[in-house]
């Protein structure tokens, strides 16, 4: 399965006297795999860690390169719409700063079950827009945050200034529709 000049040990940073045990458990049958069935007291000791358990780093984050306030009103005026005061605007939480279990309990109600992953989403009972502010997520995706922002704000005048349902799929159209227009005009990718 593995060639006999691959050396693959993982490695444990703990004291704890049972942990060391499995640690030269795992250690033992890693060399055994790697080197093709041959396992000796000496081979373990002589093969080197190439895999360490880490904490992982902490993904970049990106930030809005217009205020919400401004996008909003790009987004009244692509729809031809006027400002309301009158109508509280939405709540916005990003990624890096918001619990998963905290957007799963606010898109319950919306969407019927809790999401295992954190995205772009509109909760329309809370008036709150969740954000993905992952950097690796914009660049793989050739958008920028503000585009996302605006998707959102779409659904957010839809519902609340509009009194639509956003179980009509043509309001995702329209959403998205916005979005590419922002993108195409404003943001700087």
């Amino acid at each position: 399965m593995f060639g006999k000049s691959s050396r693959t040990v993982l490695t444990f940073v703990t004291g704890n006297p049972g942990v060391r045990r499995m640690r030269l458990a795992l250690s033992y049958l890693a060399a055994l795999l790697c080197l093709g069935g041959v396992g000796t007291a000496s081979s373990v000791a002589q093969a080197k860690p190439v895999v360490s358990l880490k904490p992982a780093k902490k993904p970049r984050v990106v930030k809005l390169q217009f205020t919400a306030d401004f996008i909003l009103e790009q987004v009244l005026l692509k729809k031809n719409l006027s400002y309301r005061p009158e109508i509280a605007k939405p709540k916005l939480f990003l990624e890096s700063k918001t619990k998963l279990s905290y957007f799963q309990e606010a898109m319950l109600p919306q969407w019927g079950f809790k999401p295992d992953v954190f995205t772009n989403a509109f909760a329309v009972l809370k008036n709150e827009v969740f954000l993905s502010d992952q950097a690796a997520y914009y660049k793989k995706y050739k958008r920028c945050m503000d585009d996302s922002m605006a998707h959102e704000l779409t659904h957010y005048v839809q519902t609340k200034y509009q009194n639509y349902d956003l179980a009509d799929e043509s309001l995702e159209t329209e959403a998205v529709e916005i979005q590419s227009w922002f993108r195409e005009v404003h943001c700087k990718i």
